[in-house]
């Protein structure tokens, strides 16, 4: 397959980004990767090792989501070295993990800024390099819909993400821009999140999930390829990919 696609993706380093990254060069014809990452330079320049070694051309991208003057930055960058994106996926997030009502001020401020408001402001600065047309999507978690321990300023913060997939979704349909969402489960990848009693976390979610096992990058990266590539006729869905644990 030609690999004439370019994408961006948002926390593209690691777990579900970068196993969406390595979906999009093998299945997609993605040849050119803007990966944003913030933390971990180490996991960075392996992910681009490995995409490169798959023929990529990747641009590794060190900004800070929670500031509006930085995503602004990152987009000068991206517009300094190309004329067209085809895919954008916004794989980021961060939070505080406590009882909603116990989240400082600051603190909610970091999460909406990061996991939420930085999709807005990606999306805005994608649309004029979408120009032909192209693909956006967002991942968020069950917690948006399901009560969980200790999940309150990011539940809350991936409702807000997945309100704007249908908004975002009506508003560039003519432009032929296609915006889904992903609503993932409990994922174990290189590290399970920071949960207060982790243990009994995924305890509990393993007796309440049907499919009896957690996620994997991989089982997100392979949705998220059908929404990028074949989902032609799906606008402002965000489908749930959880083992069936809202189902219980």
């Amino acid at each position: 397959m030609a690999k004439s696609k370019k994408a961006l993706i948002s926390g593209g380093t690691r777990g579900i980004g970068k196993a969406i990254a390595l979906e999009l060069v093998l299945h997609a014809g993605v040849g050119v990767l803007f990966l944003n990452y913030v933390e971990n330079e180490t996991a960075a320049l392996q992910a681009r090792d490995l995409l490169e070694a798959e023929g990529c051309k990747v641009h590794l991208l060190k900004y800070n989501m929670a500031f509006p003057a930085e995503i602004s930055a990152m987009f000068d960058e991206i517009n300094g070295l190309t004329d067209q994106l085809d895919f954008y996926v916004h794989s980021t997030a961060l939070t505080s993990f406590k009882p909603l009502h116990l989240v400082k001020p600051n603190q909610w401020d970091l999460t909406l800024n990061i996991s939420a408001k930085s999709f807005l402001q990606c999306a805005q600065g994608c649309v004029p390099l979408m120009h032909e047309g192209g693909k956006m999507l967002a991942i968020s978690s069950t917690g948006s819909r399901r009560f969980n321990p200790n999940y309150g300023a990011l539940g809350v913060a991936k409702s807000t993400l997945e309100s704007m997939v249908q908004y975002l979704a009506v508003e560039l349909a003519d432009k032929n821009i296609q915006v889904n969402g992903i609503v993932a489960g409990m994922i174990q990848g290189e590290k399970l999140p920071p949960f207060p009693n982790i243990d009994k976390v995924v305890e509990e979610t393993l007796r309440r999930t049907p499919a009896r096992r957690l996620g994997t990058p991989a089982d997100v990266a392979k949705t998220a390829l059908f929404l990028l590539t074949q989902a032609d006729w799906m606008y402002g869905q965000n489908v749930v990919l959880d083992g069936g644990y809202c189902l219980t």
